[in-house]
């Protein structure tokens, strides 16, 4: 998701989750980005057949009442927020308070750090401009609020992230530590899965480029290999560079794909392309890497990586899928289970030894 100082340098997992690639500023991450895309949320105390029964009865706001405020697995928090933003217009009533002292004051660095600096500062780091843009976003997405709920309860979020932390653990000996994330309605489309550290970190239900059931089975193993594999890059010299965010987003992807076990194809793995699109890449291969290896160690204020697979015409963002070809060169070079190598090696030594470069090279 690194371990970068924000606003530094333009190359942190500002805003992008695993299928998002819009950007509107780049801010560096302490140790979490980016997103990750992962996370979570409830399901309340609802087990057994005849209770989900009973449960599934219930009108939208009393669903919504018995959602816990927040949940706690490990090192990891989920704030719903979402519920509060939703309650504050039961009973055909605004109740602008929930809004602030249940919303906007529970996880503040998202809203003040987050959204205020990517998108408008008024709107979302005052108690006014809180109250104000929460005042319509129930009433206008009601229908697409009630099916994206609905599909987060229905599955078991919680149970998916317990699920994820036992197998990171398992595959890794590593698990995420300090994550704080929000689920949140947000007004403004653009960051989806993602945040700035990984205890300033959102899923936005109302994304239009996310969908909840697949988000819950692949984001969150994706997510969670940023949360182990960033603090690792304290030392790293070339952290702050787009090598590093090629070989972190290709690294999550990859991570993920090991998870599922062969459970899920390579394309599927990098932000779930298609055959085409993969075959798009493959076809491109050679023009991809000699324009983005450019830039690799690119020291500035621009975001290259993002601006070449806009200028490509890229059918997902190009350094994912860059990023995992590398990663995976390097497990055909160094053995099945050398992936486990990277969380170790400087991103300079990932591709040196991955023999990628060499493979490109030979290519007609």
């Amino acid at each position: 998701m690194t371990t970068f100082a924000k606003s530094q340098t333009p190359f942190g997992r500002p805003t992008f989750s695993w299928t998002l690639a819009t950007t509107k500023t780049r801010i560096m991450t302490k140790t979490g980005m980016i997103f990750l895309s992962f996370l979570f949320i409830i399901l309340l105390g609802c087990n057994g057949n005849d209770k989900s029964k009973e449960f599934n009865k219930l009108s939208f706001f009393d669903k919504i009442e018995k959602i816990p405020d927040s949940i706690k697995i490990d090192d990891i928090v989920v704030y719903n927020l979402f519920k509060y933003q939703i309650l504050a217009h039961k009973n055909n009533s605004y109740d602008s308070t929930l809004i602030i002292n249940k919303v906007y004051k529970v996880h503040p660095k998202i809203w003040k750090e987050l959204y205020g600096l990517l998108f408008d500062k008024e709107m979302f780091t005052t108690e006014h401009g809180m109250i104000q843009w929460n005042k319509e976003i129930f009433d206008k997405n009601k229908d697409s609020i009630e099916v994206r709920v609905n599909s987060l309860l229905e599955n078991k979020f919680d149970s998916k992230i317990t699920a994820n932390l036992k197998g990171i653990k398992e595959l890794t000996g590593r698990s995420p530590e300090n994550v704080r994330l929000s689920i949140i309605l947000a007004p403004i489309d653009g960051i989806g899965f993602g945040g700035i550290d990984k205890d300033a970190f959102i899923l936005d239900l109302l994304t239009n480029q996310l969908n909840v059931e697949n988000m819950i089975d692949e984001g969150i193993p994706h997510e969670f290999n940023h949360f182990i594999y960033e603090p690792t890059r304290d030392n790293d010299p070339d952290k702050d560079t787009p090598l590093r965010l090629t070989i972190d987003e290709g690294f999550a992807c990859y991570y993920t794909y090991k998870y599922f076990n062969g459970k899920i194809s390579k394309s599927q793995a990098v932000e779930q392309m298609t055959d085409n699109d993969w075959n798009w890449y493959i076809k491109n291969e050679k023009e991809i890497y000699n324009k983005c290896s450019q830039y690799f160690y690119y020291n500035g204020d621009d975001d290259p990586l993002r601006n070449l697979g806009t200028e490509m015409n890229a059918p997902k963002t190009l350094f994912y899928w860059l990023g995992f070809r590398i990663i995976d060169s390097y497990v055909n070079k160094n053995g099945p289970d050398s992936w486990k190598d990277i969380y170790n090696l400087p991103v300079k030594e990932v591709l040196e030894k991955s023999g990628y470069e060499k493979y490109i090279n030979e290519l007609k």
